[in-house]
């Protein structure tokens, strides 16, 4: 393709974006400004990302204000750009297929710059294979690069999406713990609540049960795991659903015909039939390592819209695990402001959809994990105290050994340290790490 080809097609996505700003919702996924070719308009798609996450409406006038604000173009020929921009779209609709076109151009060009590479670095018979590797990791990174953005689709290992918009936001959400709800209170909208703890305590697992408890009233839980892979968290559910061990789920066990065949033919049938209870439950997961904020508000603001005129069910919860491996998209003198800017962003995040964000988050390494942690080990930044509306804190309480020294089960204290509506106090929980379940 030629690069007026290109060009035009990049000036129709930033006149579809200015002309009607949900179109920046349907693309957001597929393009970044590193894909734009013409330098003047990856700075309007720069500006307009930048606009999102501020939280501003996107129009010719913010769109411009940003641009102008940037000093590196006269404000005359940024106006007369924008209107192109506007007058050439020749369809809102078709947004989507500009952006693959720019897209496309965007991995031709990166292809041809592999084997530009290759041959003017030359192949020799002492590294043929080095080379060769080398060629097909480039490549599968370029062609799997937009794979990892937005929420993901995890219906091949037994859960599937079902979305809404529109229904009254009730007062608050249970966690599904009656005792720890006595104290919280619930997550009402808007909330930021922080669950923190020291490595290998078990958040994810308490997390994920509370992410399922409120699937199971009805409302949809987009939950972000920035760790593991969408894989590793199902099969957590799995385990805890059909009561069968993780060892046995993650050694394939359930298939070893040197087991009896009674034991395996059990095991199947829990499997199968949690598998299809989990097809029914609105959890979607991201598995999206590189997750920032405005990725977030984005794919929210997609379910929203997405199921406005459908009106299903709504979106009930957002769960992010966990806090220190996000990424901001602006640059800090180091990680602690860092931290702080993106827990600031998320209460807004939180106010903005009147959603509640259940954000993980890392407490400082300690000597002895079986003491009673304080918000101020909360890792990196001294701000996500300040800025949660509830602080939750999980320590292990005791180990529970069997009688040849393993750790089989724990105690564990969740300690609601700081509540802004509702009570403080501890709720204490087993959990069984067999089966990452919590009781």
């Amino acid at each position: 393709m030629n690069n007026e080809a290109v060009r035009i097609a990049e000036q129709s996505v930033i006149g579809a974006i200015i002309l009607d700003e949900k179109v920046l919702v349907q693309i957001n996924s597929l393009i970044t400004p590193e894909d734009f070719l013409f330098e003047d308009l990856k700075a309007c798609y720069k500006a307009i990302l930048e606009v999102s996450a501020q939280g501003k409406p996107i129009d010719f006038l913010t769109v411009l204000s940003q641009l102008a604000s940037s000093g590196d173009y006269p404000e005359s020929q940024l106006k007369k750009l924008l209107f192109e921009c506007a007058e050439l779209t020749p369809s809102i609709c078709n947004a989507e297929n500009y952006a693959k076109i720019i897209l496309n151009s965007k991995k031709a060009r990166k292809i041809q710059e592999i084997a530009s590479n290759i041959l003017a670095d030359g192949i020799n018979s002492e590294n043929p294979d080095e080379t060769a590797n080398q060629m097909i990791f480039e490549l599968f990174e370029t062609v799997k690069k937009r794979q990892l953005k937005g929420l993901q689709n995890i219906g091949d290992v037994g859960l599937k999406l079902f979305e809404s918009y529109g229904k009254p936001a009730e007062p608050y959400i249970n966690t599904g713990f009656s005792r720890l709800d006595e104290k919280l209170k619930g997550m009402s909208a808007g909330n930021l609540i922080i669950l923190a703890s020291r490595p290998k305590i078990g958040k994810t697992a308490f997390a994920l049960s509370i992410a399922e408890n409120v699937a199971k009233t009805g409302k949809i839980v987009a939950f972000y795991s920035l760790e593991m892979s969408g894989l590793e968290i199902y099969e957590r559910m799995l385990s805890k659903a059909a009561q069968i061990s993780m060892n046995t789920l993650i050694d394939r066990k359930f298939k070893d015909k040197r087991r009896p065949e009674n034991v395996r033919a059990k095991e199947l049938e829990k499997i199968s039939e949690i598998i299809d209870k989990n097809y029914k439950l609105p959890i979607k997961i991201s598995e999206n390592p590189a997750c920032t904020v405005n990725d977030i508000r984005l794919e929210a603001k997609q379910i929203i819209l997405k199921n406005r005129l459908e009106n299903k069910m709504e979106l009930g919860l957002i769960v992010i695990d966990y806090l220190q491996l996000m990424r901001s998209n602006k640059r800090y003198d180091n990680r602690n402001l860092e931290v702080g800017a993106i827990c600031r962003e998320l209460k807004c995040l939180a106010a903005e959809l009147e959603i509640p964000i259940l954000c993980l988050s890392q407490l400082n390494r300690a000597s002895d994990e079986t003491s009673r942690p304080s918000p101020s080990e909360l890792r990196d930044s001294g701000s996500i105290e300040q800025d949660a509306n509830k602080l939750m804190l999980m320590w292990c309480v005791e180990k529970n050994l069997n009688e040849i020294g393993v750790v089989e089960s724990k105690t564990v204290g969740v300690d609601v340290a700081l509540n802004r509506r509702g009570n403080n106090g501890v709720t204490l929980f087993n959990f069984d790490g067999k089966y990452m379940e919590f009781y």
